[in-house]
């Protein structure tokens, strides 16, 4: 399966425009508008997972766009919290899917740039 488009704000904080600007010359769409209130057709189950994740999202990163992912990962992730037995496997990938796209895994946290590693090792002293 092949890798996911990396958005261009993730790129730039790579760095990678610098070692290949040809590649980054398109200016990404963007939305100014912010994500939003709960829809209004969610059942209270879903719409209370879709606040918790809201709440867990890093500020500034969840926009309009996003409505329809968050719908389906809050959907999911409330599926998985009521019958956690009957949660088949393809389901479970396709959460965590939905969460690292919204930035809501480490390792998709690292990749936006806004976790900063400790400076110096405490172990310097000896």
């Amino acid at each position: 399966m092949a890798r996911h488009r990396q958005p261009r704000a993730l790129a730039e904080l790579k760095g990678a425009p610098k070692k290949d600007p040809q590649r980054y010359r398109k200016e990404t769409p963007t939305t100014g508008k912010s994500l939003g209130k709960v829809p209004s057709h969610l059942p209270a189950q879903i719409a209370e997972v879709w606040k918790e994740l809201e709440k867990c999202a890093l500020p500034g990163v969840l926009t309009s766009a996003d409505r329809f992912i968050m719908e389906v990962a809050s959907s999911l992730l409330s599926e998985f919290r009521a019958n956690r037995g009957e949660f088949v496997a393809a389901k479970y990938s396709h959460l965590i899917g939905c969460l690292a796209r919204l930035g809501l895994t480490p390792a998709d946290r690292q990749k936006l740039g806004t976790e900063k590693t400790p400076e110096g090792n405490p172990f310097d002293e000896f």
